[in-house]
């Protein structure tokens, strides 16, 4: 049944996103969509109508019924309330696409018994809309828009519990095809009004909130057809116990047509003035971002990411006066890991794999692939922009470090750290040493510093430091006293 399950999933996933061809509307037609929507059902769930499609006027009415789902789990140990079918209508276009629209909300409850306890649970969305048009060659919308008003979640353990909403939240993908097996794929979108609380666990009640939490994420050069033949592969095969050798062979010809699989992909998450509500305070930022880069599964492979935050705000009273001027209005981290052969570890996989058997790769093969992630043995960790910023302080660091996670001890680094302000930063700790005596040795040790650095033009002083695998310290191209 668990199989079964994971089949309906997948055929539930390809709803949105099977090859159907624009005609005028019948109810031939309509039937032929349906086969092709629930080619992976098991047929029980086929007759019990978990998806159906149905020819009207001028389009297909295709709906979805989750509580089939349930009903063929046939566990007693969850209970559902206020689950419905789902309907969304396909008009067919001159260009052999579907406008697909759909507009439903939700309001379910439940309750998982488990081992710890009975726990509970809900989903509501005021009004979801969806609005877009959907190509059946590349499986997705080369443009749609979605929209939904209150969307909120809870869920609550004898140990825990927590509840999550948005206000509004809108979504715009699109997709745009470069050539014959390729696209570009972009998302954007705004989710308003963030609200989560977190109560009984180790922090006690937890209060997480922002005005707006902003989403770009793009693909570019996804190989959507190759991705397709394996998807389908995958799904054709999954009642099968093992591979014969024929198609052992073909799922290796369509992993090795699969890279890189795409070509750049990025992601950017910011959450404007977030607050962070705790028993000591609450914590606040004008704003908290992330971001991630990766150029595919290549021979080298960079991945990128980093995190920033604007002007973060301690709770009143928890540092003390001479703390607070220390804290910065902007800090960034942003680096990188490149030269990792990933490519060259699934070639590695489809040259040495035996997909008939069980367990394809021997334990001698699996460690291999994890020596050719990073051929040398060593990886390396570019610091692309690391800074922190304040009226008293301009900090910034950049360079490289390159670490053997086989040899714990075996490491270098060679960085730049570039200090604005310096005398500024000097004269802040020496006024507050009284206060906080580790400021007078910080203001010492900064002094000590001065004398090795170097000028990096516009008041700015800079430190060129080099770490060997011996441990060995130069600032500056001049090594460090004392050292033996």
């Amino acid at each position: 049944m668990r199989r079964q399950i994971l089949m309906a999933s997948a055929a539930i996933a390809l709803a949105s996103a099977s090859p159907v061809s624009a005609q005028d509307v019948s109810p031939a037609e309509a039937e032929s969509i349906q086969q092709r929507l629930t080619r992976y059902l098991p047929q029980e769930m086929i007759d019990a109508g978990l998806l159906t499609v149905r020819a009207a006027t001028s389009f297909y009415e295709l709906r979805f019924d989750p509580a089939v789902l349930l009903d063929k789990a046939k566990t007693g140990a969850v209970h559902l309330e206020g689950l419905k079918p789902t309907t969304a209508y396909l008009r067919p276009t001159p260009e052999g696409t579907y406008r697909i629209e759909a507009n439903d909300s939700f309001d379910i409850k439940g309750t998982v018994d488990v081992a710890d306890g009975k726990n509970s649970f809900s989903y509501v969305v005021d009004s979801m809309k969806l609005d877009g048009i959907y190509d059946p060659d590349i499986l997705y919308f080369t443009s749609a828009d979605w929209t939904a008003k209150r969307l909120s979640f809870s869920s609550t353990s004898p140990k825990e519990s927590v509840t999550a909403s948005f206000g509004e939240t809108a979504m715009r993908v699109s997709a745009e095809k470069k050539d014959a097996g390729t696209i570009d794929i972009s998302s954007t979108g705004v989710m308003k009004a963030f609200a989560e609380t977190i109560t009984g666990g180790p922090s006690g009640r937890v209060d997480i909130g922002a005005d707006t939490v902003d989403i770009d994420v793009s693909m570019d050069g996804a190989r959507y057809k190759v991705v397709q033949d394996l998807v389908f592969f995958v799904l054709d095969n999954m009642h099968k116990h093992k591979l014969d050798a024929a198609d052992a062979a073909r799922l290796k010809d369509l992993l090795r047509a699969c890279l890189p699989v795409f070509d750049n992909l990025t992601e950017t998450i910011k959450a404007s003035n977030v607050t962070v509500g705790t028993q000591k305070g609450t914590f606040g930022a004008e704003s908290v971002s992330y971001n991630l880069a990766m150029n595919g599964i290549a021979h080298s492979t960079r991945l990128g990411f980093g995190f920033g935050v604007e002007r973060p705000k301690p709770p009143a009273g928890i540092l003390p006066a001479a703390y607070e001027g220390a804290v910065p209005e902007r800090a960034t981290f942003k680096a990188a890991v490149p030269g990792l052969d990933l490519a060259g570890a699934v070639t590695y996989l489809i040259d040495h794999a035996d997909f008939t058997r069980p367990e394809p790769l021997t334990e001698e093969q699996n460690k291999e692939i994890g020596r050719i992630v990073m051929p040398s043995g060593a990886m390396t960790v570019e610091f692309e922009e690391v800074s922190a910023v304040s009226p008293i302080y301009d900090v910034h660091l950049s360079g490289r470090m390159v670490v053997y996670p086989a040899q714990k001890d075996r490491r270098s680094a060679d960085v730049t750290i570039t200090m604005r302000d310096f005398d500024k930063t000097v004269a802040y700790l020496q006024e507050n040493a009284a206060a906080v005596p580790q400021f007078g040795q910080a203001a010492f040790g900064l002094l000590m510093m001065k004398g090795l650095a170097r000028d990096a033009g516009g008041g700015a002083q800079a430190w060129d430091l080099a770490v060997g695998e011996d441990g060995k310290v130069f600032i500056n191209g001049r090594p460090l006293p004392y050292q033996k």
